[in-house]
């Protein structure tokens, strides 16, 4: 969460008491119902043949300001179920302005439904009427003001209200642009984030709801999504509406439930009141999420029915194993006024993606807030929490977690803003960590990495440690500089040097602590090791519009083998002895070129989906002064496409990964690329994972790695609730890989060092189904292999995103 602003509680309060400076009307006062006396929340009010209107809070209360060129004006208050009251102001009339609506007595006979329900052809000429005045719909601008609020179990914990100019355009969207805003002292001016480009309007065909994209109830085709069933009449002055109950048609699409109001005679949406199905909803660690939607239209005499209000209520829930935040509880309330209707929009608008932009020339000192303040009248407990809240009373300690994970959390370090080291070393700037690591080479391998920025560009890097089976120190360094940094385009330059343990291949899956992990359980090691010192020298180009990058670099480098071997098992067990082969030794002298998109994204084992395309070439020959004489190519493809649902939040997906690599002139040992393959019985996706422990290896290589995650969505099929509420799902996946060494070359590597090159020969073929989102963490994986007899049962971390 972002950190708490020092003080803006005094500043708020000197906004509040300004007063107001244009020439208007501002009037106040309670919305009741006449024959109980009880207030009226939400409420319309508006000035009759204008857009012009507000609403009134959960109170009653509203406030209207009236521009002093529409005096005398006619007020309108419109209230489901009551007759509306019209009343003249002047610039004489009180500011208090009370009004008392009188229940309609209409006298409507019982809803009897025999055959096709009523509802569904009112639906039918809702949907026609829509399709004519949205196709004379161009344009239009508005006035808007939103208050958002966030809760505990106890009280208001936060408040943001913004003061906007919204934006719509029948081909580009919508835009606002932020003219004012007010929040509570425990948040800052940056995390404010109110506003109502970023709320519904329930009147369009699609809607999207927390990244779930909902068919809407006036949809052309929401007759084949919805049922929609007339269960009582209400009444309006003396025009009858409609109560329509609106249930989901299908049960694994995202859509509404919930009661709509239809206006007789005009057939438009007066107001909705919804909420998502239980489709919506989200993977760990969300246990709960939980959201209501009412919104009120108004055509304001006019030809087209607009949004009027947007009210937002909800609950979410977030926990995992050993940690639980208390329930986060939400309110949002908007109001949109003053429309302007099929007018020219700035061409400015929407020359950037960016949908919410700031006004600089009036954000600055609330000036909106203090000279013509349109808001919807806070509630008691709203002005209390704005009284109340300094910024003391941070988010942090409203939501502070419970389980024995909590105690990880610690507040006071970053209020404090110490560093990330531990103890007497958070006096040192920069952030030091320890390095630790273990194989059949190295044996135990302990050190210190330290990296500091030493300016706004320039970086250092360094590194250091002791491997206790050959007896020598690995460390190294490097410096990065920031040589170009514009919006669009970047350049770092840069150079390093290593003295260490390397592997002798590359791995685009696993790291060194799955390696150690399973080398102290006795299991094989997975990489070879070879000595490595020398530098690098490198530049890297990264283009941000397009995620495009590129890098080219220069080695100059010193191989030594190393045939040290060692073993060790937790368990106690007597394992054999297992060969590090001796590479090819000399002085590689190389360059090399990486190009790319979206290469920044690094490998995650599959929690989430990966887009990702990289091509890399390595070149090394005599007149470099090299002992090597090689061109290695190697390519990278991951990608996920949405296949169905696509309207959740999370569609079901099918992910591919191809990686392949082929070269020219001789490879050293060290040199040649892998297919990589279970490391012990843990398989993350671009794995083989009928084989297990070592990689196949070749001259040349090329694997295919699918898989179809279904989700929960066959669960939710077969009506298999509680493993639907574990957030448990299906994932097809299929892999395919062969490498390639030539006879004699793989023959003078055995006669050298005995070291017999593993190789696919035939074709790898398997197909498995998985079990994904066990306990949110991790995923099973039954494995068949089916080129030849194999059946392996496998564990990695659950697919996520």
């Amino acid at each position: 969460m972002s950190e708490v602003i020092k003080s803006c509680y005094l500043s708020a309060i000197l906004l509040l008491l300004a007063t107001p400076v244009f020439a208007q009307k501002t009037i106040q006062g309670t919305i009741t119902d006449a024959s109980s006396g009880e207030s009226l929340p939400s409420a319309n009010i508006s000035i009759e043949d204008t857009y012009r209107g507000t609403i009134s809070n959960s109170d009653g209360r509203y406030t209207l300001t009236i521009p002093d060129s529409l005096l005398p004006a006619t007020i309108m208050v419109r209230y489901l179920g009551f007759n509306t009251e019209h009343r003249t102001i002047s610039r004489e009339s009180a500011r208090t302005q009370n009004f008392t609506l009188e229940p309609s007595m209409l006298e409507l006979g019982e809803v009897v439904v025999t055959g096709e329900d009523p509802a569904i052809s009112i639906m039918r000429e809702v949907i026609r009427r829509k399709q004519q005045w949205r196709e004379r719909l161009e344009t239009y601008r508005a006035e808007a003001y939103t208050r958002q609020s966030i809760s505990n179990d106890t009280s208001i914990v936060m408040i943001s209200e913004s003061v906007s100019e919204a934006f719509w355009d029948k081909e580009q969207g919508h835009r606002e642009v932020l003219k004012s805003k007010r929040q509570t002292a425990n948040i800052e001016a940056s995390s404010n984030f109110a506003g109502v480009s970023y709320f519904p309007n329930l009147y369009d065909d699609n809607i999207e709801i927390a990244g779930f994209e909902l068919v809407g109830v006036t949809h052309p085709d929401a007759l084949k999504y919805y049922h929609f069933k007339l269960a009582d009449y209400r009444n309006i002055d003396d025009q009858v509406v409609y109560q329509i109950e609106v249930t989901p048609a299908r049960k694994l699409q995202p859509l509404f439930q919930g009661t709509i109001y239809v206006l007789d005679q005009e057939y438009a949406l007066l107001e909705v009141k919804l909420k998502p199905n239980d489709v919506v909803d989200f993977p760990q660690p969300v246990k709960n999420f939980n959201a209501f939607y009412e919104q009120q239209f108004n055509n304001y005499g006019q030809a087209f029915w607009l949004p009027a209000d947007m009210r937002i209520e909800g609950d979410i829930k977030i926990a995992m194993v050993g940690l639980e935040f208390p329930q986060i509880k939400f309110r949002q309330i908007s109001q949109i006024t003053n429309y302007k209707v099929n007018v020219p929009l700035p061409d400015s608008l929407y020359q950037r993606d960016e949908v919410f932009t700031v006004d600089s020339t009036s954000i600055g000192t609330d000036s909106l807030f203090v000279k013509a303040i349109k808001s919807v009248p806070l509630s008691s407990e709203e002005e209390e929490a704005y009284a109340s809240l300094d910024s003391t009373a941070t988010l942090e300690k409203a939501f502070k977690p419970s389980g024995f994970l909590a105690r990880f959390i610690d507040d006071d370090e970053e209020e404090n803003g110490e560093g990330d080291n531990p103890g007497f070393l958070s006096r040192i700037p920069g952030d030091i960590s320890p390095a630790a690591r273990y194989n059949r080479v190295d044996q135990l391998y302990l050190g210190l990495r330290y990296g500091i920025g030493l300016t706004d560009r320039l970086e250092l890097d360094l590194n250091g440690g002791y491997s206790t089976g050959y007896e020598e120190w690995g460390y190294g360094g490097g410096l990065e500089y920031e040589l170009i940094d514009s919006d669009t385009f970047d350049q770092n330059i840069g150079g390093s040097y290593k003295a260490h343990t390397a592997t002798q291949y590359q791995s685009a899956v696993y790291g060194g602590a799955i390696s150690s992990l399973a080398n102290l359980l006795g299991e094989p090691n997975y990489y070879n090791y070879f000595r490595n010192e020398g530098f690098r020298l490198f530049t890297e180009f990264d283009h941000h519009e397009t995620d495009l990058s590129a890098t080219i670099g220069y080695n100059h480098e010193e191989h030594r083998a190393l045939t040290l071997q060692t073993r060790y098992d937790l368990l106690g067990r007597n394992q054999p002895f297992q060969l590090n082969p001796a590479i090819e030794e000399g002085n590689l002298r190389s360059i090399d070129f990486e190009i790319g998109y979206n290469l920044g994204e690094d490998y995650n084992f599959g929690v989430t989906a990966l887009n990702r395309l990289g091509f890399y070439i390595e070149h090394s020959d005599g007149s470099l002064g090299s002992d090597f004489d090689f061109t290695r190519y190697r390519a990278d493809i991951s990608w996920s496409i949405p296949t169905f649902y696509q309207r959740r939040f999370l569609s079901n997906s099918l992910d591919l990964k191809l990686t392949g690599g082929t070269f020219g002139g001789r490879l050293p040992l060290q040199k040649m690329g892998i297919i990589d393959v279970s490391a012990t019985h843990f398989s993350p996706f671009g794995t083989l994972k009928t084989r297990q422990h070592t990689p196949y290896m070749g001259e040349q290589y090329l694997m295919l790695n699918a898989e179809h995650n279904f989700r929960s969505v066959p669960f939710e099929a077969l009506g298999l609730s509680k493993l639907v509420e574990w957030n448990w799902g299906l994932i097809l996946f299929g892999g395919a890989g062969k490498t390639w060494i030539s006879d004699t070359r793989k023959q003078d590597i055995f006669d050298r060092t005995g070291y017999l090159v593993p190789e696919t020969g035939n074709l790898h073929l398997e197909a498995g189904l998985s079990l994904n989102g066990l306990f949110g963490l991790f995923r099973v994986d039954f494995a068949q292999r089916l080129d030849q007899p194999a059946f392996m049962v496998n564990v990695s971390i659950a697919r996520i995103f």
